[in-house]
Order: structure tokens, then sequence, then C-alpha cells
């Protein structure tokens, strides 16, 4: 897993990943994992890696 954000392999939202880390409020400061070997819909390339960077993040930014 590289850090840019999303899946290697997204030709859709691939580019767009500096923009969205910039301009999404609270995304700034945080790792933006890439699962690799995954495209756009990263729910059905790679559904178990995905739930594990989720749930990975939910534990590491419990709600206040």
């Amino acid at each position: 897993m590289c850090h840019r954000g999303g899946s290697d392999r997204d030709p859709i939202t691939g580019s767009m990943a500096p923009v969205l880390k910039n301009t999404v409020p609270g995304a700034a400061g945080l790792e933006h994992p890439v699962i690799e070997g995954a495209g756009h819909f990263l729910q059905e390339d790679a559904g178990e890696r995905l739930g594990a960077v989720i749930a990975d993040f939910i534990r590491a930014h419990p709600a206040s």
C-alpha cells in the first residue's frame, strides 16, 4: 500500500487524490492509503482489504 488515497488502478479518481486531500475538510494530515491491485470499484475489487482500511481508520479516530 502506498499513501496517495484510493486504489492504484482507478482511472477515474486516481489523479484527483491530491485535490481531494487538499479540499475535503478534515482530510489534511491523515494517512490516505492506496489499495494495490484494485480499480474504481474498491468494494468489488478488494472488499476485504477496503473493510480492513475502514475499520483501522475508525479504530484510530473514534467519535468524540
